[in-house]
């Protein structure tokens, strides 16, 4: 079996406590690993992309993608979300392009909503709070 080298990199963020870790075969790409992000050089997604993170400040995320024609050497490849991926999957759903008309669009939305003492603690909206019980009694759960 081949020799794996491990590095492990905390975010270069104060006080943040997250890290990566990262496997190399080749001790040249574990130099190259550590010339990238040694010396508090990495960064957690919470810290180089805060917009992409869910909080009580941003608590609604949408991602859009649309299918399309993909063509390799002239030729169909068949529909592709975002000419990406011909199937895409996440929490609650899955979906195949194929399956949709070209220019069909995906959004995917997701959204945390804190409970009612959490919302009014921290001055976030009560909007949360409304949506949760409307959406509690379409399904039927208890409040």
């Amino acid at each position: 079996m081949a020799r794996q080298y491990l590095s492990r990199f905390e975010c270069g963020h104060p006080g943040c406590g997250e890290f990566a870790t990262y496997e190399s075969s080749r001790r040249a790409d574990q130099a190259d690993l550590y010339r990238r992000y040694g010396n508090k050089q990495w960064r957690c997604i919470r810290h180089s992309r805060p917009d992409q993170v869910l909080s009580l400040q941003n608590p609604r995320l949408t991602h859009t993608v649309e299918s399309r024609e993909h063509y390799y050497g002239g030729k169909s490849m068949g529909l592709f979300w975002g000419g990406r991926s011909a199937f895409t999957a996440g929490p609650g759903f899955k979906a195949f392009a194929k399956d949709f008309p070209a220019g069909t669009v995906l959004r995917v939305t997701a959204e945390v909503i804190p409970p009612p003492e959490r919302c009014a603690a921290d001055g976030a909206s009560s909007r949360h709070t409304g949506q949760l019980r409307d959406e509690q009694a379409l399904t039927g759960e208890p409040g």
